[in-house]
């Protein structure tokens, strides 16, 4: 599947399928999303119920959706899982929903990739309950180094786009716990990666050795 040797970046989170040779890029899928027939061959999938989807009537739907994509082998991760407080079903339902991901990604041994917005308090109280064995990443971390230290303290992961590229954060975390994304911003993950480089002081090839050794411990790979 994957050309190990030419592969240079890791775009941990995209909604763009169609990635070049020296990327691996995991596309995000929805509940109900098909995995496509013909995708490049350095591409995998993550495939969640996210809290937009949700309504109150719609998570027993969802739920058989979302194993019937799961069941996919290039689909690696489970989400985007989480809490939304600004959109989305209510939060009764968002935490149903997320719990039975979280058991999900326990019965299948997947890290779990997780939105919040303004929902820290029950993704912690959800962490502490289900206690995973494999990593949690939030996505698209925008939050300050008080946050980031917090959520580091108790073991999540965190990829960071552009905008989440904060000098005191990379500061608060462990770089070994950091992957990076381009989400759907239409940037190029190689820009990232030099945003990266500049804002921690790496070289090319030491950031780029640094997130495919991220990458590989947390799905272990060998690329």
């Amino acid at each position: 599947m994957m050309k190990a040797g030419k592969i240079r970046y890791i775009d941990f989170h995209t909604h763009n399928s169609e990635g070049a040779e020296d990327t691996v890029n995991v596309v995000n899928l929805m509940a109900g999303d098909d995995v496509p027939a013909d995708f490049p061959a350095n591409t995998l999938f993550s495939a969640g119920i996210h809290p937009w989807q949700l309504t109150d009537d719609n998570l027993s739907e969802l739920q058989t959706e979302l194993l019937l994509t799961v069941a996919h082998p290039h689909v690696v991760m489970i989400g985007e899982a989480g809490f939304d407080r600004m959109k989305g079903a209510g939060r009764e339902t968002q935490e149903k929903a997320f719990m039975f991901q979280a058991s999900v990604a326990a019965e299948m041994d997947r890290p779990m990739v997780i939105h919040c917005v303004k929902g820290w308090e029950d993704l912690l109280h959800a962490y502490r309950e289900v206690k995973p064995s494999r990593p949690w990443i939030i996505h698209g971390f925008r939050g300050g180094s008080s946050l980031a230290e917090s959520l580091a303290g108790e073991g999540f992961w965190f990829s960071l786009g552009s905008k989440g590229l904060n000098p005191e954060v990379l500061r608060t975390v462990s770089h070994e716990r950091i992957l990076l994304e381009t989400d759907d911003s239409g940037e190029s993950i190689a820009d990232v990666y030099r945003l990266f480089e500049s804002v921690a002081g790496y070289a090319p090839d030491q950031a780029e050795r640094l997130i495919r050794n991220n990458f590989n411990s947390l799905l272990n790979y060998r690329l």
